[in-house]
């Protein structure tokens, strides 16, 4: 049997989940190749000039469509002419503003992030098709329980997480070669938490925002390392008997992923 080593290309690298996964995937005894995109580089560049098996993009998903797509495929291109393959796209990036009720709410904000949340996975996992059917990749989708849960003024990043999950179901449906999952993080103490807190406060209710300072306050929320490794480890090596689900990170069925 030839040995390979798998090619993953992880998106919203830069921070938060993304960095925690990164950091996770380089730490193994094993680590796979890893072209890691973010819209801000700076915190992963050093880790690129210490790891031979890790490329760094700065990419900006609310790019037009045009030039979206030329992005896109120049990351993909990069991974098989540096590695021959692809095995694994992790699509961590996403966006939550606006955050504003649906009265006020500005058409070309939530078409600026439905390019980020939704349309940009699309194209991604497009272009990827190719490569994935060669390989029987994986593709991982990180959703958001906002999909289903629904707080106020946020209308925008809630439907184009819940459109990500009927994708997810459609890819599987349609690529059966291919093994894909969504999988809702849980409420992670990353930076978009603390906009939450210290932000978009005066556009939830009183009881909304009271329960996310809760979480901060009692120490509850989701560990970006905690979740990162159950991502990292579904990009590796998810089953085929997940693809098309939706799931939540600490369901039981992905107890041996969060290991």
């Amino acid at each position: 049997m030839v040995e390979f080593t798998p090619v993953i290309i992880l998106t919203g690298a830069g921070r938060g989940i993304g960095f925690a996964i990164l950091s996770y995937l380089l730490a193994l005894p094993n680590p796979p190749n890893i072209i890691a995109t973010s819209r801000n580089i700076s915190a992963i560049e050093p880790l690129a000039a210490a790891h031979k098996n890790l490329e760094v993009i700065s990419v900006d998903f609310s790019a037009p469509s045009s030039e979206l797509r030329t992005l896109i495929s120049e990351i993909l291109n990069s991974a098989v002419l540096k590695w021959g393959r692809i095995d694994s796209l992790l699509l961590n990036h996403g966006n939550l503003d606006p955050v504003a009720k649906i009265d006020v709410a500005a058409l070309e904000d939530w078409e600026a992030n439905y390019r980020v949340n939704f349309l940009s996975n699309v194209e991604f996992i497009k272009t990827a098709l190719p490569e994935l059917r060669k390989t029987n990749g994986r593709v991982v989708l990180v959703s958001s329980g906002a999909s289903s849960i629904y707080f106020t003024g946020w209308g925008a990043y809630g439907s184009t997480k819940a459109a990500l999950n009927h994708l997810n179901s459609t890819l599987a449906l349609e690529e059966p070669t291919i093994t894909t999952v969504a999988i809702a993080p849980g409420i992670v103490d990353t930076d978009m938490q603390a906009s939450l807190r210290g932000v978009h406060g005066k556009v939830m209710s009183d009881g909304e925002n009271a329960f996310f300072n809760s979480l901060k306050e009692n120490n509850s929320m989701v560990k970006p390392e905690d979740v990162g490794t159950a991502l990292a480890n579904l990009a590796l090596r998810v089953e085929k008997s997940l693809s098309g689900k939706y799931l939540n990170w600490d369901d039981e069925i992905l107890s041996s992923y969060r290991a």
